[in-house]
């Protein structure tokens, strides 16, 4: 084999090794914007809870408080509507947390990410 073959060769093994590693770190930058995406989801379904829950606890103190109702209720519409809104964010948000746990995080990248966490 001449040099200029031997060169040839190199280079063109050289390219193919280049263009597999580029391949891979653009599947991984994906998977890293996919996984910062979900991130800011849960953060943002994780901050609509807690409003939710902080807006339970007013139309709580109103019904004993203010109204000076005996008692509160799931069977009181209101407090049953936001149990509800609760309960269908936290589902949300247990689905976010799995599809970002599949694509490979960790659960103590989840930790601190928004409010209640």
């Amino acid at each position: 084999m001449t040099f200029s073959e031997k060169m040839r060769d190199m280079l063109t093994k050289g390219m193919a090794a280049s263009q597999e590693m580029l391949s891979k770190a653009a599947s991984q930058a994906k998977t890293w914007g996919e996984m910062g995406a979900l991130k800011v989801e849960i953060v943002q379904l994780r901050s609509q809870a807690e409003k939710l829950t902080a807006h339970l606890g007013a139309e709580t103190y109103a019904a004993l408080v203010e109204r000076k109702d005996p008692s509160v209720s799931v069977d009181d519409p209101e407090i049953r509507d936001i149990l509800g809104r609760i309960s269908d964010l936290d589902k949300l948000v247990a689905e976010k947390e799995a599809e970002f746990r599949k694509l490979g995080g960790k659960e103590s990248d989840l930790e601190g990410a928004g409010p209640g966490a």
